[in-house]
């Protein structure tokens, strides 16, 4: 199945219901809904020429494969249409203030770092760099063995491809019962073996060759991929940790636009005597 599956699935599941006025040539129908040009039009322009047409095969398909098994899930009276239709809202929500608020970031943050605010990073964040015991960069994720596409995650969270975080971050918003990745932030790996049951394994070697393993354990799939590293009892040199103290500044200047572009946004929404509350 192709890398652009779980997106247009998604996106076209969405959208593809909304009215038919001048949506084009109608390409697939499967029962009572259809399936336009125009539906995957906008897909195929983010698409290289050379790939497009098998781009266009594969979302179709998917599309025509989506739409039987919804066809069949409509039907069983188990299934908690309201608690689904929640959440695909809750996501579609998500996607748009994720685009607005990238956007505006992208217009307005200053990606320039002096040397002076990495050495003053450095000297007030000492305790940051002496390390007791192993740091590493993580990503898990905990997942009802229930939940579906567990062998295309199985691939993904190895993250050998670029898009394969985008597509677990989404995933795991809907099927997770925990995930955690921050490619900014170090955490200790004892704190991680909190949350993840692993026995018998040594740690230095297990650590040490940046393992990815996945297993399953009281009725979940744990999935865990040891990105990056630090040894214990040492401390890094500025040196080292300058590329990571930059990207931390510039994190915390995303951070905080973020948050300056959600207050300014709902205080002009209130300037503008937009909200009634009953």
């Amino acid at each position: 199945m192709h890398k652009y599956f779980l997106v247009i699935v998604t996106a076209l599941s969405i959208f593809s219901c909304s009215s038919k006025e001048d949506k084009g040539k109608l390409i697939a129908k499967v029962y009572d809904e259809e399936l336009y040009d125009s539906d995957i039009e906008w897909i195929l322009k983010q698409t290289p020429k050379a790939d497009s047409a098998e781009v266009a095969e594969n979302t179709i398909q998917d599309w025509i494969n989506d739409q039987i098994l919804v066809h069949e899930a409509a039907k069983d009276e188990a299934i908690n249409q309201d608690e689904i239709n929640r959440k695909v809202e809750n996501f579609k929500n998500d996607l748009m203030i994720m685009q607005l608020e990238q956007k505006l970031v992208n217009e307005q943050l200053d990606t320039v770092v002096s040397q002076q605010e990495i050495q003053t990073y450095y000297n007030e964040h000492q305790a940051d760099f002496q390390l007791n015991d192993y740091l590493v960069k993580v990503l898990y994720l905990k997942i009802p063995v229930d939940a579906p596409d567990i062998d295309k995650i199985a691939k993904q969270y190895k993250l050998y491809n670029p898009t394969d975080i985008e597509e677990i971050e989404i995933y795991a918003k809907i099927y997770a019962s925990n995930f955690y990745y921050d490619e900014e932030k170090w955490i200790y790996f004892d704190d991680l073996l909190k949350e993840v049951p692993l026995q018998d394994i040594n740690k230095d070697r297990f650590i040490m060759k940046r393992s990815k393993t996945r297993f399953e354990e009281g009725g979940f799939y744990y999935f865990l991929n040891v990105i990056d590293y630090k040894l214990k009892n040492s401390t890094s040199p500025m040196s080292f940790e300058s590329q990571n103290i930059k990207e931390r500044i510039i994190n915390m200047r995303v951070k905080d636009l973020r948050e300056k572009i959600k207050q300014d946004i709902i205080s002009k929404a209130y300037d503008d005597k937009a909200i009634t509350r009953y």
